[in-house]
């Protein structure tokens, strides 16, 4: 019987990772159109973990290097982003056969034509999204690997 219940426990605590990663990478996507996974996954998880804080370091008064501070927020994190990794990719996979997206060439393309609005994120996350589109992914997972 515990172990049962210790199974529908686990159970809903993967949807739940889940839930909460669909709503942050279909919020990405209708914001960016297309980004690549590679973004997706790190951007993906670093919003959640600031979500979960109550405060930042960073606040959009920050305008050098802003996709390097804003990777700096899982300097340390390694393994925590592993274990994030399934709900990510589950998330991208289900938002994907829903047909909200597509996966093409390791970029994440949005096709819903819906006129849905993207919710804002603070300026300091919107400005090093935008900032993150002039790295290559190369670029980008060199900082990662340098950072995380």
């Amino acid at each position: 019987m515990k172990n049962d219940v210790d199974n529908i426990l686990d159970l809903q605590i993967e949807v739940i990772q889940i839930s909460i990663y669909c709503d942050i990478v279909k919020n990405l996507l209708l914001k960016c159109r297309s980004i690549s996974i590679i973004k997706i996954i790190l951007f993906s998880f670093i919003i959640k973990k600031r979500q979960s804080m109550h405060r930042s370091l960073y606040n959009g008064n920050n305008r050098v290097d802003l996709v390097l501070k804003f990777l700096a927020q899982a300097s340390g994190l390694f393994d925590n982003l592993c274990e994030q990794m399934p709900y990510i990719f589950e998330a991208i996979d289900l938002l994907s056969k829903d047909g909200f997206c597509e996966i093409h060439e390791g970029e994440l393309i949005c096709c819903s034509t819906n006129q849905l609005k993207a919710a804002n994120y603070d300026a300091f996350t919107e400005a090093a999204i935008q900032e993150s589109r002039s790295y290559s992914d190369r670029q980008f997972l060199r900082e990662v690997i340098s950072i995380v």
